[in-house]
């Protein structure tokens, strides 16, 4: 079974939709988002101090900042591996959804719409674009709006 080319084109998007909805919604559980701002926070005034004492060719004070870049460095490991966590964590499920929207819509290069300007190797000459690539584009034009509105930015 197809399904028309306004409704598939809305199901697909509204799936996207959902899953980084969910997603946002799992790194607000399980991801100390103050805890990370203020590691960011940290690193980049310590990478800035860094460059400031490389231009100003302050070598004592630079000297100091680099046998602090170890501690650095493990502190944006700490603040990304969180992330990665959840990442990991609903890889699977969320490729699950997609493949089962693949098999509802009738495979992985349906076309489910059409575009009146021809981007190369998303819309096809005729204008057409395939599941794959209007998930893709969904996906990533709502991704930062979720993430504005959840919070979930850093």
């Amino acid at each position: 079974m197809t399904y028309p080319i306004p409704f598939s084109t809305l199901m697909v998007t509204l799936t996207a939709v959902g899953v980084g909805l969910a997603s946002n919604v799992l790194i607000r559980r399980f991801v100390n988002l103050t805890a990370e701002r203020r590691i960011k926070a940290e690193v980049n005034a310590f990478n800035a101090d860094l460059k400031a004492a490389v231009r100003s060719g302050d070598k004592e004070k630079e000297q100091r900042l680099r046998k602090k870049e170890q501690q650095m460095a493990q502190m944006r490991l700490k603040m990304s591996s969180a992330r990665t966590k959840v990442s990991l964590g609903t890889l699977l499920p969320f490729l699950g959804v997609y493949y089962g929207l693949a098999s509802l819509l009738g495979g992985l290069s349906v076309v489910v719409a059409h575009s009146p300007v021809p981007i190369p190797y998303m819309v096809s000459p005729t204008g057409d674009v395939s599941l794959f690539w209007w998930y893709a584009l969904s996906s990533l034009t709502f991704a930062g709006i979720l993430t504005k509105l959840l919070g979930t930015a850093t």
